[in-house]
């Protein structure tokens, strides 16, 4: 980050013909030999032309003795270094003590928070207030169980830094403050559960980013990315295992060039990159091993790679159409187990978060359920007997009998909700905490290791006693 320069001109009185700047941790004076000279800021001698250095540039440590060429000293306080500038004139450049040096930081970082703010709020004024107040927001995308769906399934959260951290996401760590594609925080929810938590892009959801409200993402599958496999194709040249998140229609090959050309996969050493009338790096050619410009991908029949400074290369070959039609149904096949799997967990997902949560009082109950109440009743009003069809509607006038009747029956309604009595099922109860320690044991990485390790054991018994 580059530090601007704040002017500070000091008046001709305290300092006659020489201005004053400064920059993060020094002082910049400028002005003419003379003026520097009478004000105590550089001595005569330190014009003088230093050895190692370029004419009109002198160096010098905190107590005055030259600096030496190569000595990166910059940082320490009271190290000068002088320039002479194209008019003639000086500009020396001191750095500053630890003190001063602290102090600016902190005036720095205060004048950056409130310009922050200021951004904030400019920023929220024209997105709308709603993002002000944000109430944590919790639940569950997509269709799992559906083939092609599994990759958007997930559990999601949405709020601050601090609300996610209430419901323990992300407790004592580091949240991104930039957006982008690769700007994540990846930690676990309470139940082990992987989250990666990213504030939205500034270009699709302005007012969410500026509030500094984050999304947070728990997969049902996860994505793991599979670790590369190989098996010998030929002497010297190996061939990647096919993976379904892999090319379906090519195979990849490594090894040197001449291993590639004994095993037959390459026809001649002057098809390889860096050979004359090749590229450097990379060569691609269509069907006979001919040069490919513009052609379709369709067309290619190979590519060569170079990999590093070595004389190893990657050769990307096509399959059959055989092996191609094999590997599509492969994938299908794994689509649809996977999209399953994502509707199994998923259930257990949402089980699991509810019995997670808090218990609730009566007192919460019953606030939850009366609203609830007001909202199903102003609805059934609303859509069944306020609302006419045509010319014909419900004769709802005041005194009328049905008018009556149903102002009645929502009251009563509402008295059986703020006075029926309430069970609590401890049943329930004991089963959702059970799932919820089978889970965590279940994520739990070590005991994970330490039970398969187990399975490998032989255990010996004692032999009897004579």
């Amino acid at each position: 980050m580059t530090l601007s320069i704040v002017a500070d001109t000091y008046s001709p009185d305290s300092l006659p013909g020489i201005t004053k700047s400064s920059r993060g941790s020094c002082d910049i004076y400028s002005g003419t030999a003379e003026a520097l000279i009478a004000a105590s800021i550089i001595a005569s001698e330190q014009l003088e032309l230093q050895k190692g250095r370029a004419p009109g540039v002198t160096v010098f440590l905190a107590h005055g003795e030259p600096c030496p060429p190569r000595l990166r000293a910059w940082r320490e306080p009271g190290y000068k270094a002088i320039r002479q500038q194209d008019d003639g004139t000086y500009r020396v450049e001191v750095t500053a003590s630890k003190e001063v040096q602290a102090w600016r930081r902190k005036v720095k970082k205060a004048a950056e928070h409130e310009r922050e703010q200021q951004r904030i709020n400019e920023a929220l004024a024209e997105c709308g207030q709603q993002f002000r107040n944000w109430k944590l927001q919790h639940g569950f995308s997509g269709h799992p169980g559906i083939p092609g769906s599994w990759q958007n399934s997930y559990e999601w959260w949405e709020g601050t830094k601090e609300q996610l951290q209430e419901v323990g996401i992300g407790v004592g760590l580091k949240f991104p403050v930039a957006t982008g594609a690769t700007v994540y925080m990846y930690c676990k929810c309470p139940l082990g559960f992987d989250v990666r938590v990213y504030l939205p892009d500034s270009s699709y959801a302005p007012g969410k980013a500026t509030a500094r409200i984050y999304t947070a993402q728990s997969w049902y599958v996860p994505h793991v990315e599979a670790s590369k496999q190989y098996v010998q194709h030929a002497p010297g040249v190996l061939r990647e295992v096919w993976a379904f998140s892999g090319w379906r229609s090519r195979d990849f090959y490594h090894g040197s060039a001449e291993a590639f050309v004994t095993a037959g996969l390459v026809p001649s050493l002057d098809l390889f990159p860096g050979q004359p009338g090749t590229n450097k790096v990379q060569a691609s050619y269509c069907k006979g091993w001919i040069a490919a410009t513009s052609s379709p991908r369709s067309n290619f029949e190979a590519t060569i790679r170079r990999r590093g400074k070595s004389n190893e290369f990657c050769v990307e070959l096509p399959v059959t159409s055989a092996e191609r039609e094999r590997r599509e149904e492969a994938c299908k096949q794994h689509d649809l187990e996977q999209s399953e799997r994502a509707g199994v967990l998923a259930a257990e997902r949402k089980q699991l978060r509810q019995g997670a949560e808090p218990e609730k009082t009566v007192e919460e109950f019953r606030a939850d359920r009366a609203e609830r109440t007001e909202f199903s009743l102003d609805i059934l009003w609303q859509t069944v007997f306020a609302k006419s069809d045509g010319a014909l509607s419900f004769d709802l006038r005041e005194g009328n009998e049905l008018r009556d009747g149903l102002a009645e029956a929502f009251q009563t309604i509402r008295d059986a909700v703020q006075e029926a009595d309430i069970l609590r099922d401890k049943k329930q109860i004991a089963a959702a905490r059970t799932r919820i320690k089978l889970v965590a044991a279940r994520n739990d990485k070590g005991l994970q290791s330490l039970l398969r390790n187990a399975q490998h054991l032989r255990v010996v018994q004692p032999s009897p006693k004579k």
